[in-house]
């Protein structure tokens, strides 16, 4: 998976950590799913929000100092993804899994489990 920070379009190990580039984490609501929209995963395509080249080009006008920006459809179906994991009640493994991780790797874990039970 590739994750690329949304405040200086730098790349970084994941979503919600501190970019290595300009030091900053995501903290608010809307911030984390910005920066789970700048993700993006070859092996499993069904985690994608934008494709490579449209995460670049924002990538680009990130790098230049303007302010990120999706269409209200892109962030609604990130937002309504991440809501409606941190909804489901959670089976007693991903529980035990929340105490040593973050909601991130919860969510990414269960869209993982849902591609699997659901896809091709």
């Amino acid at each position: 998976m590739k994750s690329f920070c949304i405040y200086c379009g730098n790349s970084k190990p994941e979503a919600h950590e501190i970019c290595g580039a300009c030091g900053a984490t995501p903290v608010t609501h809307e911030d984390l799913i910005y920066s789970i929209i700048l993700c993006h995963s070859e092996g499993e395509p069904y985690l994608n929000f934008l494709s490579l080249e449209e995460i670049e080009a924002l990538r680009e006008e990130i790098a230049k100092g303007n302010k990120m920006e999706v269409s209200p459809q892109v962030f609604n179906q990130a937002q309504e993804a991440f809501s409606a994991v941190k909804s489901m009640g959670s089976p007693p493994l991903l529980n035990k899994f929340a105490r040593h991780t973050s909601r991130l790797h919860i969510i990414i874990l269960v869209l993982v489990l849902l591609g699997l039970i659901f896809g091709a």
